[in-house]
């Protein structure tokens, strides 16, 4: 196995929810940032926190459906577009995502942390010779994405950088995977996927020759095998075909 790049899932696979703010605090944020965005575009609302709750609620469904069915990224402007109505708000769906992109928690702030070995695992990735990638379902991307990752420490230089909402399709559709290795230029068989899921990480990349690294959790698949199973990331550095440098 002749490797040339790694990719990385991100959620429980570099970075985790270590220390979350409580449930109440969550709504009273997203409430505070639903009535001042509102306020800005000079859009009344009775009730920001139901607002807020119900645009949140909506986006995490149309997810959830698109996950059990075709795995196209939901338009998540339009399902918040028609959440707010519901509630008596009426926007554009210019306005509906700049909503949601304002109540959106994220980073440190909505209590991530890094693994404590995931940027010296990149870094030592980097230094052998490995290009790194990302492949990760996000309903978030942009700078806000790119701004959590250097919030963390995990701005290490990503040669490919491939997020659902920003591609389109949700892993394990084909389509994220392949966007990464078009930006790498690499075959599947020259790279190898990292990730917690069986269903989304492991079974998505080996469906296309991918090799795949599970970060052992809670199985969501039976059947599934695994080219490496691990507990800490920096176990990949020992692992034969990455400890070499790469070709």
């Amino acid at each position: 196995m002749q490797l040339r790049a790694v990719l990385f899932d991100v959620g429980d696979t570099l970075w985790h929810a270590a220390q979350p703010p409580p449930p109440a605090e969550f709504r009273r944020m997203g409430a505070e940032r639903a009535e001042a965005f509102l306020r800005h575009i000079g859009v009344p609302c009775r009730n920001p926190e139901q607002l807020a709750r119900a645009a949140w609620a909506s986006m995490e469904s149309a997810m959830r459906a698109a996950r059990s069915s075709d795995r196209v990224e939901p338009d998540y402007a339009a399902v918040a577009r028609s959440a707010a109505a519901s509630e008596g708000v009426f926007l554009t769906n210019e306005q509906a995502a700049a909503l949601m992109e304002a109540i959106y928690i994220s980073g440190a702030e909505g209590g991530k942390r890094a693994y404590p070995d995931a940027r010296g695992t990149l870094v030592e990735l980097r230094n052998r010779g490995f290009r790194l990638g990302i492949v990760t379902n996000r309903a978030f991307g942009g700078e806000r994405f790119r701004a959590d990752l250097r919030e963390l420490g995990l701005d290490v230089g990503w040669d490919a950088v491939s997020v659902s909402v920003e591609v389109g399709f949700l892993k394990p559709h084909p389509a994220l995977f392949e966007h990464a290795l078009t930006a790498l230029d690499l075959e599947p068989r020259q790279a190898l996927m990292v990730g917690n899921s069986l269903v989304e990480d492991v079974s998505g990349a080996q469906a296309l020759g991918i090799a795949a690294a599970w970060k052992r959790s809670q199985p969501d698949a039976e059947g599934v095998t695994p080219d490496l199973t691990f507990g800490e990331l920096s176990e990949l550095l020992l692992w034969p075909p990455l400890k070499e440098a790469a070709h």
